[in-house]
C-alpha cells in the first residue's frame, strides 16, 4: 500500500427499525477513479465491546447498515458504526466525506440525509481546520419539529477513556451534564426542550479529542427521528 495515502476515520449508529444506508463513495466520477484504497468497518455495543469487523469491498458504492447489523448474533438495538478509509489524496482533494440515508421502516415520515461525523484525519489543510480544535457546538432552529431531543456520543479511541462536557443553553440559562465514556463505547444523552419556559437554543460539547457525536430529534408520537446530524466546529 502507497506511503501517500490518506486517511479518514467516521462514525455514526445504527438503531433496529430504520432503513439505513452509507454512501461510501461521495464523489463518484463516471469512469471510477474516485474509489477508497482500503475501508475496515466495525460495529460496537454501548459498552465498547467490538461486536463484528465484516469485510467491505471499498470499491462498492453503498453500505446497508440493516442488513450488517442483522448478520450478527444478538446485536442490541442501537450500535456504533465505524468507517476506517485510507484513500489518495490526488485523486480526492477533499476528504471523501461519506454520507448517510435513514428512514424508519414503514413510516411516511420523510426521509433524512445527512454526512456522517469525521473523527479524525481527512485533509485539514484543505478544508480550513489547520488547529486542534474539540469545541463543538449545535444551534437549534427557532421552529422546533421535534418533542424530545439529545445527543449521541461516542469514544472513536482505541485505549483512552474520555470525560466530555456538555451545555444545553436556554435563552441566558445553561445546563451542564458530565459524560465519561470508556473507549468505543457510546450514549444518549438526553436534553430537556425547555427550561423554566424558554426553549432549546443551542448546545454545545467539550472533550479532550473529537467525539462521534450527533443531535437527534424525535417525535413524542411513534419516536420517528425527524433529525440526525453531527455538530460543527464555529471557529479554529
Amino acid at each position: 500500500m502507497s506511503n501517500n495515502l490518506s486517511g479518514l476515520l467516521s462514525a455514526t449508529f445504527y438503531e433496529r427499525g430504520y432503513d439505513h444506508l452509507i454512501e461510501l463513495i461521495h464523489q463518484r466520477d463516471a469512469a471510477a477513479h474516485r474509489r477508497l484504497a482500503s475501508l475496515d468497518v466495525a460495529v460496537y455495543d454501548a459498552e465498547g465491546k467490538l461486536l463484528a469487523a465484516p469485510p467491505v469491498d471499498p470499491h462498492q458504492d453503498v453500505l446497508d447498515l440493516g442488513a450488517l447489523a442483522g448478520a450478527i448474533s444478538g446485536v442490541p438495538d442501537r450500535v456504533m458504526v465505524t468507517f476506517d478509509a485510507r484513500y489518495d489524496e490526488r485523486i480526492f482533494p477533499y476528504r471523501p466525506h461519506h454520507y448517510g440515508y435513514l428512514h424508519r421502516t414503514g413510516s411516511t415520515a420523510p426521509a433524512l440525509y445527512y454526512a456522517v461525523n469525521a473523527v479524525l484525519g481527512g485533509v485539514p489543510d484543505r478544508i480550513g481546520a489547520t488547529h486542534i480544535n474539540n469545541f463543538e457546538t449545535y444551534v437549534f432552529r427557532r421552529q422546533h419539529y421535534a418533542e424530545r431531543y439529545s445527543l449521541l456520543l461516542g469514544c472513536p479511541s482505541r485505549f483512552a477513556p474520555v470525560e466530555a462536557q456538555v451545555f444545553a443553553y436556554y435563552g441566558a440559562e445553561r445546563t451542564t451534564s458530565e459524560v465519561r465514556l470508556a473507549p468505543k463505547a457510546h450514549v444518549e444523552v438526553p436534553l430537556a426542550p425547555e427550561v423554566d419556559g424558554r426553549r432549546l437554543t443551542r448546545v454545545e460539547l467539550k472533550a479532550l479529542f473529537r467525539l462521534a457525536s450527533y443531535v437527534v430529534g424525535r417525535r413524542a408520537s411513534g419516536d420517528d427521528l425527524v433529525l440526525f446530524d453531527h455538530l460543527f466546529t464555529y471557529f479554529k
